[in-house]
């Protein structure tokens, strides 16, 4: 994938993302998004991590607080504690800004922002989203070596089975073993650890898929 497209698909997203929050407003920061222990609040201070961040300085973080999790949980309260807007108009104001964190690259803001997203936009019934050959992309990092190291929770929880997207122009499908079956942005949302996305799969590999998220 051409990092200048995927620089160019993360502005469009951070303006995109900024937008629904200050369409949901001050009164909802404190609802509850697909991030696990996220308000609205928290997970719109996550998406200027990348920007102000530097991949050295999270480690040092990682280290210090013996989680990377943790970390997240560090920064993501840092960036976030202030009026919603004012967090908004920096995601805004900073967009364009590209980077290229260590070990992933730019692949890394782009596939945060579009799952981010809708870790935002499901909870509250917004179908808010990206185009799906967007997602197409996001299923190409994904399944990649560095990307199941990145953004699965489990490496064993692609493991054995054959993933397929049914809503892309070209078709797309990874693995062998019983079938996972969904649209691009469901298969995304379940490989990265969301259970919301389960009840839009469809195929015997499915009771497999939720057993291992469950565990």
């Amino acid at each position: 994938m051409d990092d200048e497209l995927l620089f160019s698909w993360t502005t469009e997203h951070r303006h995109l993302f900024a937008d629904t929050v200050d369409e949901l407003g001050e009164e909802h920061a404190g609802d509850p998004t697909l991030c696990e222990g996220w308000d609205v609040r928290t997970l719109t201070g996550h998406m200027l991590q990348p920007i102000h961040v530097s991949s050295w300085r999270f480690l040092l973080t990682s280290l210090r607080v013996q989680s990377m999790a943790k970390a997240c949980d560090v920064f993501s309260a840092q960036l976030s504690d202030r009026p919603l807007g004012e967090v908004t108009a920096e995601l805004r104001a900073l967009a364009h800004v590209k980077k290229n964190p260590m070990f992933i690259g730019p692949a890394g803001p782009y596939v945060d922002t579009c799952i981010h997203l809708r870790d935002l936009a499901h909870p509250q019934g917004l179908d808010v989203t990206v185009p799906v050959e967007r997602w197409k992309a996001v299923l190409d990092i994904i399944v990649s070596p560095r990307g199941q190291g990145s953004f699965v929770p489990r490496r064993s929880l692609l493991d054995g089975l054959r993933w397929r997207a049914t809503d892309t122009e070209r078709p797309w499908a990874w693995g062998d073993g019983p079938m996972v079956e969904g649209t691009a942005e469901a298969l995304a949302m379940t490989m990265s650890g969301r259970t919301a996305y389960l009840d839009q799969l469809s195929g015997d590999g499915v009771t497999e898929v939720t057993r291992r998220l469950a565990a």
